[in-house]
């Protein structure tokens, strides 16, 4: 499943680049992109594993960015 998230106070591009890398090693986890203005996360995983990444994700964003944040985009 592909679904869109918001990301709030996200600082600079080699942290974006790095919290890539870290969610893409996430069990579940197919394709992760983060747009070049830093406010759109895109991610596709497994339908039956959507809690335990995002959980994931919303950790992992966390401690490499201080104070980011991830919320679903709905449309």
């Amino acid at each position: 499943m592909n679904r869109s998230y918001h990301v709030y106070a996200l600082s600079d591009r080699l942290k974006a680049r790095k919290i890539e890398r870290e969610i893409a090693k996430v069990d579940g986890v197919k394709v992760i992109k983060i747009s070049e203005d830093l406010k759109l996360m895109n991610i596709e995983m497994e339908n039956s594993k959507i809690t335990a990444v995002m959980e994931r994700v919303v950790n992992i964003c966390n401690r490499i960015s201080d104070g980011c944040e991830v919320h679903y985009k709905f449309t």
